[in-house]
Parts: structure tokens; C-alpha cells; sequence
């Protein structure tokens, strides 16, 4: 779910007199500028700066100030302009801005805090982590004003660098030192209620708490209400003032809501309309900017504003979901990438020489081609997305079944194995350690079957083998694993090792969650028994359909692939038996390949009748001795309606 960020604009700072020369005419001027700016008479304030330069164009104070209220006065608009004059002022000063090693002196703070505030607005949150990180060092000697505003970006900075504990840490320490200050204010008992009220209308005003709000009841699985409460927001606010646009956050979040309440056409749109939002907010940034190819020309908390990508990630997802992989592979594409391909599309090549030299014309933009050429070029084949899965492992945290665990001794000297934090998944929301664990399985499992369907079995065994063992499987991973394993191994003559894994009695759960998300899922089912806003149509559970659906029919699968086995192996009997009792629990309409396995068994053991009254029945020769076949019958069984020969 997006959420409203809050504001950080560029801090001025007071001009105090650096040195004895300063005059008090100075010092009068310098006092009138600050009294401007804080009037946000930012014209005004620059045409005293304008006279205070003249006198002292050498201070690095003057030219810093300067350029703030010059930045303040275009809109936030030259921000090349004002990079370029924070590096004069640090050679003025002498100082590296680059290296946030190299603060010192506390009067540089606001240089290096304008600084990670333009470095979060262009996305580098690393960059701006690094200076904020050595300026809490300076927190105590800094104004409150500049230490209140270094406390809050460094806040976002953590929710945005995925580290939510020192977001806490941070909020708490702000609370305890920075807002309270150790002194409590007294509110009248007959002034609270109307304190309380307008607070209250305030609220209902506001829309980045009611998106708030919203993504709260989302969190809690109260679909409704969270929709209930984001189309409550006031839509006569298009952009907030840090720059997000509300109608791209209000679609996306529509989207993502019915994206859980199983409407994934209905999502579909929301995430369309986002899109377009999206472009209609970019062109109307642009207009100010059409004469300029560098940040310029648009206001700063703009130009980290679009969320294309993230949109186009949620429209894909949302795709599969609908049942439309193709659109959904362009979705998650580049469209860069796919120009090469087009081109591939049109001309392939050419044969011959000289006048006898022909173009070979490709099969079309407008056709699917069933492989690329190579993997390498992106397109919906088994082949690109074999190299996709590899690169996706590869992108994981080291496996922690290949590490040993390192423990560690807290203060008490009680041991404890660390856990890995939140790891980044840009565009999508960073991942816990269980969240890594459960991704990892759902990509060696997708791998096994790729490698199956491109026939390296090699490589699909030893997918399937790391997937068993990994200790998160959930029922239908453990399931798919032991059939993937059991084709590989039936693939290169290991028939033995096949019939392990293909014994039913090894399916016990079926279920696509994991370990861990059932019992939380458990814990709130019970929380929201005593939740009276709870909607009890809200769906829950797994997100997609799977088949097998029951443990009965997952068996039966089970039993035929036995069969199967055994028949490869010579060891009829037993294929015959299995199968029929497969045929009983599998459900109607059979599988035609349980069709093929009785026909091959039946014409291995000279069974030609009973092979043909298969034809017969099953395969369009309608005749009038037509019968409901039992997969189990075997010669000797005699049939009613068949003469004996």
C-alpha cells in the first residue's frame, strides 16, 4: 500500500557574525533576511541578501543563505542550480560534501543536511543515510528547529532503507528528548473535549491519515473497510506537498485491495487508471520543465515522483492472477529489452548472393514464436524463463542450509542465533527472513519443473532435491517436489529411487501455506472473532486455486504415477493394481493418460479384448455393447455384455 511521506524541504540557517569584523549594520541586515524567510517572503528576503553579499561575498554563511532563499523563491525549481551553489560554499568552506566523514564542525551541519535532503528526493537513500547517520552524532549542540527536521527525515530514511527497528528506536528517542523535552503542558479538563473535536474534524480532513488509516484496516485483512475509508479521503487534493500524487496512491491501493478480495479484473482496472494517473501527473511536471533535459525546470519533491515501475509490477501480478500470462510477461518486461526481439520479428536473416540474394522474412510482430533463439532475449518461453529463476536464486541471501549457524552471547551470556533482516525486493515491499525462505522454495520448485520441461533432468533432480530440504516447504511444494524428483529420476533410469518417492502415504497436506503463516493465520481468525467490524465474507487463505484441490485426489495422482513406474520397470501386476485403485478415488472424467497406461498394459499382457473394448468406449467408436469400463478389470473377470470368444 502506498503511503503519504512526510515533507523535507532545505533548512536555513540563522546568519550569526563568524568574525569580530562583522558590523552591526550587518548584523541588522542579516536579522531582517531571517525575518523575511520566516515569513515566507521569500523575494523580499533575497533582495536583502543582495545587499548583505555585496559585503561580504566571501562569507560562506551569506552565499549558503543566499542560495536558499533563492531556491525557496523559484518553487524548488532550480535544483541544479542550487547543487551547484552548495559546491561553492563548501569550497568557500572547505569542506568535502561528498565525504560525510569529514564534518567537524557543527556550523557545517545545515550544508550537509540540504545535501541528504536533495539526495532523497532523487531516490539515493543510501547517500542521504550516510550524512544523517554522522550528523545524529552532532544532534545535541544543533538548533531544535534543524535537530526536529534531521530526526524526522532519518525516520523515512529507515522505513525506506527496510529498517523498521531503527525507525522505533529513532521515534522513541525523538519522544523521550526532542518533542517533550521533559516537560509535560497541563490541558484544562473543560477545554479537552473541544480540543479532541477539532483534532477529530482535522483528521477527517486529512487525507495522508486517512490513507493511513486505510492501510491499517488492509493490514488487518478488513478489506471493506479499508475501501471505506480511502474513498473518504477529500479529492480536491491532487499532489501533496512532499509530492505524491493522490490519485495514483488512492487507484493503486483500490487495486491492491481487491487484489486480496480475489476481484482480480476489478484490481486490473484500479492498477490501469494508477498507470494513467501516473503519466497524467508526469506530463503536467514536465510542462515546466520542456525546455530543459536536467532536473531543472521541475520542483524537487517532484522528481522522484513517479511510480511506473512499481505500478507496472502490480498490474503484472494482478495479470497472472486474471489468467492472462502473456500481457502480464509484457507487464513485468522492460520494453526496452523486447526491441532487438521485434527487429528479429520482421528480418531474420538472408540467403544467397548477388542478385539471387533473398531476405528471410521473421513470422510477425503481431505472432508468438515458440523459442527466441536464445534465452538471453526476452520473451514467454520455458527457456528465458529458466534463466529468470537462476538469476532470482542467485539474487537471494546465501542459503542458510550451506552456512553454518554463527551464535552469539547477548549480555546475560545466553546464546542466540541471529536472524536476517528485512531484505530489499524493489519495486515490491522488502521481505522478512520466513518471506525469503518461503520465495526460495516457490523458485527451486518452478526451476524443477523447467528443467522437466526441457528435459535436463540433471538439473530438475537437483532442484527437487534442494527444494525437500528445505525446512519451510509448504504441503504443496513438499508434494510437487517428490513428483518432480520422481520424473527426473524415472528420466535417468533410477526407477528404484523413483518408487520412494512416489508412495502415497507421503502425501499428508496439500495446503499453499506455509508453516508459519498458518498459525498466525489461526491467531487472527481468533483476534477477529471479537472484532464486531469484522467482515465475515472477507477471503482469506490462499490467494490462487490449486489442483489437486483435495488430499484424496492428490493421492490418487500420486498412485497413478506409481503405476506408471512400475510399468516402465516390467513389474505389471503392480502397475494394474495401483492403477485401478487410483481410478477409484481420481474422479470422473478420467485422465486420458490413465486411458493410455490401461491400453499399454493391457496389449503388453496380450489383453486384446479388454484393449479393445477400451477403444471403443473411450475413444469415439460408439457401438451398441458400449459399457462404463473399470480401470482394475483383468483377464479372468468375466463381462455381461461381452460373448466370450
Amino acid at each position: 500500500m502506498a503511503e503519504s511521506k512526510t515533507e523535507e524541504v532545505v533548512e536555513a540557517t540563522e546568519i550569526l557574525p563568524p568574525i569580530p569584523s562583522i558590523t552591526d549594520q550587518q548584523k541588522e541586515l542579516a536579522a531582517q533576511a531571517l525575518q523575511e524567510f520566516d515569513k515566507k517572503q521569500y523575494g523580499a528576503c533575497c533582495n536583502i541578501m543582495h545587499k548583505l553579499i555585496v559585503q561580504r561575498a566571501g562569507d560562506p554563511k551569506v552565499v549558503h543563505n543566499k542560495s536558499v532563499a533563492e531556491f525557496y523563491q523559484s518553487g524548488f525549481l532550480t535544483t541544479d542550480e542550487f547543487r551547484r551553489s552548495l559546491q561553492s560554499v563548501c569550497s568557500m568552506a572547505h569542506v568535502n560534501i561528498n565525504n560525510s566523514e569529514s564534518l567537524e564542525d557543527v556550523d557545517h551541519s545545515v550544508i550537509y543536511y540540504n545535501q541528504a535532503v536533495i539526495l532523497y528526493h532523487l531516490r539515493q537513500y543510501k547517500g542521504a543515510l550516510n550524512i544523517l547517520d554522522k550528523l545524529f552524532q552532532f544532534i545535541e549542540p544543533l538548533e531544535e528547529h534543524l535537530a526536529k527536521r534531521i530526526l524526522i527525515l532519518l525516520v523515512e530514511l529507515y522505513l525506506c532503507t527496510s529498517q523498521p527497528e531503527k525507525a522505533m528506536g529513532m521515534l522513541n528517542y525523538m519522544e523521550k528528548t526532542v518533542f517533550n523535552g521533559g516537560k509535560t503542558e497541563k490541558v484544562e479538563k473543560e477545554n479537552k473535549e473541544e480540543t479532541d473535536e477539532a483534532w477529530k474534524s482535522k483528521v477527517s480532513q486529512n487525507a495522508p491519515i486517512l490513507f493511513l488509516k486505510s492501510n491499517f484496516e488492509y493490514m488487518r485483512g478488513n478489506y471493506r473497510k479499508a475501501i471505506k475509508m480511502i474513498t473518504s479521503a477529500p479529492s480536491t487534493q491532487v499532489f501533496t506537498e512532499s509530492g505524491e500524487c493522490l490519485p495514483v496512491m488512492l487507484n493503486n491501493n483500490l487495486g491492491c485491495i481487491n487484489f486480496h478480495m480475489r476481484k482480480h479484473h476489478l484490481g486490473a482496472m484500479y492498477f490501469r487508471k494508477a498507470i494513467q494517473e501516473n503519466e497524467n501527473a508526469l506530463k503536467d511536471v514536465k510542462r515546466g520543465a520542456e525546455q530543459n533535459k536536467n532536473l531543472s525546470g521541475k520542483p524537487l519533491q517532484a522528481i522522484g515522483m513517479s511510480r511506473h515501475f512499481e505500478l507496472l509490477y502490480n498490474m503484472g501480478i494482478q495479470l497472472l492472477h486474471c489468467g492472462k500470462p502473456l500481457a502480464a510477461f509484457d507487464c513485468l518486461n522492460n520494453d526496452d529489452d523486447r526491441k532487438l526481439e521485434k527487429r528479429l520479428e520482421v528480418i531474420q536473416g538472408s540467403e544467397g548472393s548477388g542478385v539471387h540474394r533473398k531476405l528471410r522474412i521473421g513470422p510477425g510482430v503481431g505472432q508468438d514464436r515458440t523459442s527466441p533463439g536464445t534465452p538471453a532475449i526476452p520473451a514467454a518461453t520455458l527457456e528465458f524463463g529458466a534463466l529468470c529463476l537462476r538469476n532470482a536464486l542467485m539474487l537471494l541471501p546465501e542459503d542458510p542450509l550451506n552456512v553454518e549457524p554463527i551464535q552469539t552471547e547477548d549480555v546475560d551470556g545466553v546464546k542466540s542465533n541471529p536472524e536476517i533482516g528485512l531484505v530489499p525486493a524493489p519495486p515490491g515491499n522488502p521481505m522478512r527472513a520466513s518471506e525469503v525462505a518461503n520465495l526460495r522454495c516457490s523458485i527451486l520448485a518452478a526451476s524443477a519443473y523447467c528443467a522437466l520441461c526441457l528435459n535436463d533432468y540433471t538439473l530438475a533432480l537437483q532442484h527437487a532435491e534442494t527444494l525437500l530440504k528445505q525446512p519451510r516447504l509448504s504441503g504443496a511444494q513438499r508434494y510437487l517436489g517428490h513428483l518432480y524428483l520422481a520424473e527426473a529420476s524415472v528420466a535417468l533410469d533410477r526407477i528404484a529411487d523413483s518408487i520412494q518417492h512416489l508412495n502415497p502415504e507421503l502425501v499428508t497436506d496439500i495446503s499453499t501455506n506455509p508453516p508459519e503463516q498458518k498459525s498466525e493465520q489461526e491467531k487472527v481468525d481468533k483476534a477477529d472473532k471479537n472484532d464486531k467490524d469484522q467482515e465475515t465474507t472477507e477471503a482469506k487463505g490462499s490467494l490462487c486455486t490449486w489442483s489437486p484441490r483435495d488430499l484424496t485426489r492428490a493421492k490418487a495422482i500420486m498412485q497413478y504415477n506409481l503405476a506408471t513406474a512400475h510399468a516402465i520397470r516390467g513389474e505389471y501386476d503392480k502397475a494394474m493394481s495401483n492403477l485401478g485403485e487410483s481410478s477409484n478415488f481420481i474422479g470422473t472424467p478420467l485422465p486420458a493418460q490413465m486411458y493410455f497406461l490401461k491400453l499399454y498394459l493391457d496389449l503388453i499382457e496380450g489383453r486384446r479384448k479388454m484393449a479393445q473394448i477400451v477403444i471403443k468406449d473411450h475413444f469415439g467408436h460408439v457401438t451398441p455393447n458400449r459399457v462404463e469400463m473399470k480401470m482394475n478389470s483383468k483377464p479372468g473377470n468375466s463381462r455381461n455384455d461381452v460373448t466370450a470368444p
